[in-house]
């Protein structure tokens, strides 16, 4: 008998109490083993530099800095994001561009975000 690991996520996201509720939410609800969780940029490109993971939740905007060069080191490392934020498409710069939910988002919007940053048919 083969035992199929959960996918793993790794989230980017200031606010403590909604990290907590993402944590939560991306574990319990959608099946998500989250490797690891960043509140600000510094912690965010060290996580995203060194974290095995499948796909990342990134809010932009981290204490106040854009989390612009996280997401570089994502997409260096080949690694699908999903942008949860208030930010609007028109404010987000072309080479950052991904799947998208606005805050406040439900289980049903983020889960089909990030099966479409990771390839995966929708539901």
């Amino acid at each position: 008998m083969s035992i199929t690991a959960s996918p793993r996520v790794i989230v980017f996201e200031d606010h403590s109490g909604l990290a907590s509720a993402l944590t939560d939410l991306l574990e319990e609800r959608l099946g998500y083993d989250v490797a690891a969780c960043a509140g600000c940029i510094e912690e965010a490109i060290r996580v995203a530099h060194v974290e095995r993971c499948d796909v990342a939740v990134v809010d932009l905007d981290l204490q106040g800095v854009m989390a612009y060069p996280a997401l570089d080191e994502l997409q260096r490392r080949g690694i699908p994001y999903v942008l949860a934020t208030g930010a609007m498409p028109v404010d987000i710069p072309g080479r950052y561009r991904a799947p998208l939910v606005h805050k406040p988002y439900s289980a049903h919007q983020l889960e089909r975000a990030i099966r479409e940053a990771s390839g995966q048919p929708a539901c």
